[in-house]
């Protein structure tokens, strides 16, 4: 990992970087205006705006045609519903042909600034594959928050990153927030249509596999507009949710990463972590005297965990057998002193596993 001051977008007299933004749409009318504004507002790149309006039933047909006004906007409109995986393709793969490409849902926006600064730190390093900042929540109907504009980056190996990825078990990105290389791009391919939840975690990958990544540690990129048409609020249960994160992961492995000399450490890491994050819900579900969360009762929560990996080995382990034991009534009683005994059994499994993989 490097760490720099961000570099000048471009040398006085030359061409500025060019960049193709994919803006998919379903019934999002009423928040095109201020997507495409923070788009054609972007200085020191070349900026070409696609809205892919797929099939919509409100009026984005009338904003998308007033918005195309403008040369630099294009407005196309599917016949029939295609669904997001195929819309992204259609963009990114098919019309995206500028030396960067960022998608953008059309209910977030850009932070002024923020291709200017991605577009530098890749026109600076040509093996970075993708750069990506912060995002900035906001409710919709709200002020924006002001952004931050730091000009420190920093650079990870794209297998290096890879692996911190499968550590943390999670996607680290939001999505509005990257701004990728579209040669790429293309070379990695599409949205997995399988992946409907997860995709973009698999593609950050990917691209990580094809170079270096790019982070602006101290810069806000995008604002992500919290609503209630959010695709997060779909309904998923618990299992739902975790199988297509896993699903995500174990894709790559068995795809573009399958060669690395790390995957099944990896896979063997990642699924740990899942396995954690689920005996933790157990635990605060436990203690809260509920049986139930997320959709699945307190022992499909546990059966979930236990398909990932061996949950005895878990750190989390001592604390979910004791609440077990009690149950959820006795739990939510006796909190003070489930913790205690949690925290002891916990110290005593840490003293046990380090004595067993570290011999004196």
């Amino acid at each position: 990992m490097t760490a720099e001051q961000l570099p000048q977008a471009s040398e006085p007299g030359a061409p500025l970087p060019s960049v193709s933004i994919v803006v998919p749409s379903y019934n999002y009318a009423r928040y095109l205006p201020s997507n495409v504004g923070s788009l054609l507002d972007q200085k020191g790149v070349e900026v070409r705006v696609l809205i892919l309006d797929d099939a919509s039933t409100d009026e984005t047909p009338d904003v998308g045609t007033e918005l195309a006004r403008d040369a630099r906007v294009t407005y196309e409109r599917h016949r029939t519903n295609k669904g997001h995986i195929a819309t992204y393709n259609e963009g990114l793969l098919e019309w995206a042909d500028g030396d960067y490409c960022v998608l953008l849902s059309a209910d977030d926006l850009l932070t002024p600034g923020a291709l200017a600064r991605a577009t530098a730190v890749m026109t600076a390093d040509p093996d970075i594959t993708f750069v990506y900042g912060n995002p900035v929540k906001f409710l919709s109907g709200g002020p924006l928050p002001e952004a931050r504009t730091g000009t420190r980056t920093r650079t990870w190996n794209g297998d290096r990153w890879i692996q911190g990825v499968f550590r943390a078990g999670r996607n680290l990105i939001l999505s509005p927030e990257v701004v990728a290389r579209t040669s790429a791009h293309h070379d990695a391919g599409g949205y997995n249509p399988k992946l409907p939840h997860s995709g973009d975690l698999e593609m950050w990958l990917r691209l990580a596999r094809r170079g270096s990544v790019g982070w602006l540690p101290d810069a806000d990129q995008a604002y992500y507009r919290m609503h209630d048409s959010n695709m997060h609020h779909s309904a998923f249960d618990a299992r739902a949710r975790l199988e297509q994160l896993r699903d995500g992961y174990e894709s790559f492995l068995d795809n573009d990463g399958k060669h690395l000399p790390y995957a099944e450490a990896s896979r063997a890491a990642m699924r740990r972590k899942l396995a954690r994050g689920v005996l933790r819900k157990v635990i605060r579900t436990l203690d809260a005297g509920e049986e139930s969360a997320d959709g699945l009762t307190i022992r499909e929560l546990y059966d979930l965990a236990a398909e990932l990996t061996d949950v005895r080995r878990l750190p989390e382990y001592p604390g979910v057998r004791t609440r077990l034991a009690l149950g959820p009534t006795r739990c939510r009683r006796l909190n003070p002193v489930t913790s205690l005994v949690t925290l002891r059994r916990g110290r005593d499994w840490i003293r046990w596993h380090s004595n067993r993989v570290r011999p004196v």
